[in-house]
């Protein structure tokens, strides 16, 4: 790992440096909000993140914990920042780890480790967690995450490697590792020059906190234009979205600035913008900044842009530049959330500068190339090749992955209280490149939906995707595909797509056979059945899902490969797909 490399963790880490954090609590907590995608909470002060980390003097080795239910699963990490950028990671402490499991493979055991006196914070995480009754219930510790900052020397890189067959998994995090996560999730830099503006009036200036300071300005619109940026869009790398597109308040923005006698009362009616800078000089009028980022305020500028040869010398906005410490600053985030929170700016808006999302986008840029593209701000462009948005991707993981077809249509919940169950560390560029196929698939197979099916595409197509991945799960290749697709894809798209139509379209055919089923049986029971909203429950989809899946059982047993027999070809995943079509061919179904 190189300097540059160290000053980035060190930067990432250092604003999760709360209270009475150490320094390899802060990276742990980092870790966690960044690599295990939990939520930090408000501010990164509470909630999950901090409830997890215990570190500090007779932890027994254990510095974080956490629990799944839904697996019955727990899983142990340790971690160690390194002052010394020479030193390296040896094997002792990876051992440590390895030992601490042992405290967890009985109640008598977890009673035991109590009972040794650990310090307050582990003793209320097992408690808070209620660990000695779970264990004694079959909850198993399957995952140890070793964190550090530095290389591993050879010692800790063979033990690494013994420990490789074990049932529970050593998961290590060093310095490289962490910083291509790291590099993923960085926020996005400002506009490097230094930006000149000249206001109608003095600007004012004031401190904020002590490390921030605001300045308030009227500025002419014709300055405003000239900002580096604007044409390519960078100027907006920290605002929530882009362009919105042909809304009825941009129509209504652009008719304004056509009409040059409203100029003059124009800034009295607009709420100004906001602009990020790391530096700010004022000489009378003038004001340099240095670096820019617009992060509220990008309708606006955009659309003087566009209409830049109707300004006046009448047309001015109120403009609000906030000095950051540096650019880092986590002030950064909570003005861009609060500025735009106060307009419509819902929030998939807000999660597209989330690090999850950076992340996700980068990995997918990574891996694909132009072949397939994520994108999660409204008004990004999309190219030439496959592309999914992160709403239909959030759908499809609830749908998929999380198996809740019916939640899928809660498209704010997605985004907000379920954010991180949806978006969880199992998530990656590959696992959403598949989703993309499915999609396509079941796009497909509506054709094959009947009736009242067809025109309420809406609340069926999460169900069909749903059952669709729950039949590749019944063989043990199919599982793999869903769990790994990285050994089929993108090298083998096409064939696997045939096998997903094919499966979509006798799903849908399913659909329809139950749905024809259902409404004779409650007709002849003097009842009503809406297939419109049977699905949007969990006992509506799981008799369904039943009747399907021993349906396809019964085929899998006559036809064995019908629900996925592809073989993988010798290639590497990091192929890139060629630029395709949005939609794939149709698929003939299987008889």
């Amino acid at each position: 790992m190189d300097a540059a490399d160290r000053e980035l963790l060190d930067e990432q880490f250092d604003p999760h440096k709360i209270g009475e954090r150490s320094d390899s609590a802060a990276m742990l907590a980092w870790f966690l909000t960044n690599v295990e995608r939990m939520d930090p909470g408000k501010d990164l002060e509470d909630d999950r993140v901090a409830d997890a980390i215990c570190d500090g003097a007779g932890d027994k080795g254990i510095d974080a914990l956490t629990v799944d239910d839904d697996l019955g699963e727990i899983t142990l990490y340790q971690g160690k920042r390194m002052q010394s950028a020479t030193k390296k990671q040896g094997d002792n402490d990876l051992k440590q780890l390895v030992a601490a499991a042992e405290y967890f493979r009985s109640r008598e055991t977890v009673e035991g480790l109590l009972a040794s006196k650990p310090n307050l914070e582990l003793r209320l995480l097992l408690n808070r967690h209620d660990i000695a009754n779970k264990v004694a219930d079959g909850y198993r510790v399957r995952r140890l995450v070793y964190v550090t900052n530095a290389e591993l020397d050879l010692a800790a890189v063979s033990y690494v490697d013994a420990m490789s067959s074990r049932d529970t998994v050593l998961d290590v995090w060093h310095g490289d590792r962490l910083a291509g996560v790291a590099d993923r999730v960085r926020r996005a830099d400002l506009r490097p020059e230094q930006v000149p503006l000249i206001a109608s009036a003095p600007p004012l200036l004031d401190e904020l906190d002590g490390e921030s300071q605001l300045s308030v300005a009227i500025v002419p619109a014709s300055e405003l234009v000239e900002l580096p940026g604007l044409k390519d869009l960078t100027l907006f790398s920290r605002n929530v979205r882009l362009s919105a597109g042909s809304t009825r308040i941009n129509r209504e923005l652009r008719a304004a600035i056509e009409d040059p006698a409203g100029h003059a009362m124009f800034i009295a009616a607009h709420n100004g913008i906001t602009i990020l800078t790391l530096g700010l000089k004022i000489d009378g009028t003038t004001m340099t900044l240095d670096g820019a980022s617009v992060v509220n305020g990008c309708q606006s500028l955009l659309a003087l842009f566009q209409g830049k040869d109707h300004l006046t010398d009448q047309l001015k906005i109120m403009t609000k530049i906030v000095v950051l410490p540096d650019a880092s600053s986590t002030i950064s985030d909570q003005i861009t959330y609060k500025a735009n929170n106060q307009n419509a700016v819902n929030i998939r808006d807000q999660r597209s500068t989330h690090p999850i999302q950076l992340d996700l986008q980068q990995q997918v840029r990574e891996e694909f190339g132009d072949g397939f593209k994520y994108v999660v701000k409204v008004g990004e462009a999309s190219g030439p090749g496959r592309t999914m948005d992160n709403t239909l991707a959030a759908q499809l993981i609830m749908a998929t992955y999380r198996e809740r077809p019916y939640a899928a249509v809660r498209k704010v919940r997605l985004f907000d209280q379920d954010y991180h169950d949806v978006f969880g560390r199992d998530i990656d560029a590959h696992k959403l490149y598949l989703l993309q196929l499915v999609a396509e698939a079941v796009d497909i197979a509506r054709d094959d939906l009947q009736g009242e099916l067809r025109s309420s595409f809406a609340s069926i197509k999460f169900t069909i995707a749903h059952l669709l991945v729950e039949l590749l799960k019944l063989t043990p290749r199919g599982e793999e595909i869903v769990t790994d697709p990285a050994r089929w894809l993108p090298a083998q798209t096409e064939e696997v797509l045939k096998y997903l139509t094919d499966l979509a379209r006798d799903v849908a055919r399913n659909v329809n056979e139950y749905v024809r089923d259902e409404a004779k049986e409650k007709a002849e029971a003097g009842e009503d059945f809406d297939p419109k909203t049977v699905f949007k429950s969990a006992a509506g989809v799981s008799p369904l899902r039943r009747e399907v899946i021993t349906f396809a059982r019964r085929l899998e047993g006559r036809d064995p490969g019908y629900l996925f027999g592809l073989e993988q070809t010798p290639s590497t995943s990091s192929a890139k797909p060629a630029p395709a079509e949005t939609t794939a061919p149709n698929g003939k179904a299987k008889d």
